[in-house]
């Protein structure tokens, strides 16, 4: 009796963990809830980020010695560049638990809070850099030097309006 309950049990987990999520309800479901996933961390950016200390903290690692040799030595290169080991990132970018937190050849910070299907981020000007930066997937300027973006941009011409009803929901939340 016990050896067919254990059984029963291994058969559901296999197909809990192995089959369910390819099906197209499974599909259906894991999609909504990384969409879902996906928003709480646009809300976390746009709505409850300090981003003036942002700002701070991005410019911050953009001013640092290792940085800007890298910069200065990589000068016409494509691409971009992770930030040097052993460099502290300030608490303000690890509060946000982003994705990647990339320097590119041109001189901006890229703090990347989702990839994948549905990149979102920002981008952080360096002192004095001429905007807007050629910025991918569209821009929302949230404070001098600092630019949301968002692939979501790409698809949508209304999307403006989606992100505002997304900040006024969440404002003083």
């Amino acid at each position: 009796m016990y050896l067919l309950i254990v059984l029963a049990l291994l058969v559901l987990v296999v197909y809990l963990v192995f089959i369910f999520p390819w099906t197209n309800t499974g599909l259906r479901i894991l999609t909504r809830y990384a969409i879902r996933q996906a928003d709480k961390r646009r809300v976390l950016l746009l709505c409850k980020t300090d981003h003036q200390a942002l700002l701070k903290a991005g410019r911050e690692i953009l001013s640092h010695e290792s940085v800007k040799k890298r910069l200065h030595d990589g000068r016409g290169t494509a691409g971009s560049f992770h930030v040097p080991r052993g460099m502290q990132i300030p608490q303000a970018i690890r509060d946000l638990r982003p994705g990647t937190v990339l320097i590119d050849y041109y001189g901006y910070l890229i703090i990347e809070m989702h990839g994948g299907m549905d990149h979102f981020g920002v981008l952080i000007h360096p002192e004095g850099a001429s905007e807007p930066y050629p910025s991918f997937h569209g821009g929302r300027k949230l404070t001098e030097g600092l630019v949301y973006y968002d692939e979501r941009y790409d698809y949508n011409p209304d999307y403006d309006k989606w992100i505002d009803a997304l900040v006024e929901k969440h404002k003083g939340k």
